[in-house]
């Protein structure tokens, strides 16, 4: 789908704040109602725009430690690592890399012995690298910039 300076707009905006009614955020871009419905829809069946979703204060829930794991393993154990990240709770987000790292999963802990479980628990199948997150200073979205910056690639075009 080629996505013009009004569709990243769209998506700037329902990233940043995905409650805000549609009919504000067209007077705000300049489109109808029914026009940002319409974009909104097409950009969905496109799969741009795969969901939505609230921020969680994980401090707020009673789970204050981060931590990024790196796992090196065989590629035996791939998929079996795959199943092992959607089991548990504690895991956020896992990512397949290059490199001699397999995977680098971000996990949320209420605790340090709740780290040495999950640690405990991914080292089955390969060996782990454990770094507690102190601070998240930088988190973004996609920008209409870094979309024209990057000339469309990804299917984003301006």
């Amino acid at each position: 789908m080629k996505l013009d300076p009004k569709d990243l707009q769209i998506l700037q905006a329902l990233q940043r704040d995905a409650r805000q009614s549609l009919a504000a955020l067209g007077k705000r871009i300049g489109l109808s109602q029914p026009a940002m419905s319409e974009r909104v829809r097409k950009l969905e069946d496109a799969g741009v725009i795969e969901g939505y979703g609230a921020r969680v204060n994980l401090r707020a829930l009673g789970v204050g430690l981060q931590a990024i794991i790196r796992i090196e393993t065989t590629h035996a154990f791939i998929a079996r690592y795959v199943a092992l990240f959607e089991s548990m709770d504690e895991v956020l987000e896992a990512d397949r890399v290059t490199g001699e790292d397999c995977f680098i999963v971000r996990c949320a802990i209420a605790e340090p012995a709740d780290l040495q479980r999950v640690v405990d628990t991914l080292a089955a199948h390969g060996s782990v690298t454990t770094s507690l997150v102190l601070s998240s200073p930088v988190r973004k979205v996609v920008t209409v910039q870094a979309a024209r910056r990057h000339g469309g690639h990804g299917g984003l075009s301006p």
